[in-house]
């Protein structure tokens, strides 16, 4: 008899900070949901965003800024789950920051 597991969600972040030799990828955590591996990935952004956020500073500026500096989050699993856009994720965080600089939120 065979028992069949459940595949966890892997969060990870690529981040080239480290030494050449080393591996880019670092491990999060295993998650058992999708939304609790995507809650993860959001919390990653928004730290970045949160520690960065500064007046003056534009969507376009704060995202570039999360794209040089920040560690880049995904989700990895065996059947390669679309559930985490990253890229989307940011444009959306970024716009909502900027409208706090202008005072439209």
């Amino acid at each position: 008899m065979q028992i069949e597991t459940a595949k966890k969600y892997v969060v990870e972040v690529y981040s080239d900070k480290g030494p050449l030799e080393a591996s880019p990828w670092h491990l999060i955590g295993e998650f058992n949901s999708a939304s609790q591996a995507t809650e993860a990935c959001k919390r990653i952004v928004d730290d970045f965003l949160y520690k960065s956020f500064s007046k003056g500073l534009d969507a376009k500026a704060l995202a570039n800024q999360f794209l040089s500096y920040s560690d880049i989050p995904c989700i990895n699993r065996g059947d390669n789950p679309n559930i985490f856009d990253v890229y989307t994720f940011l444009d959306m965080r970024c716009t909502q920051f900027n409208r706090r600089i202008l005072g439209l939120l």
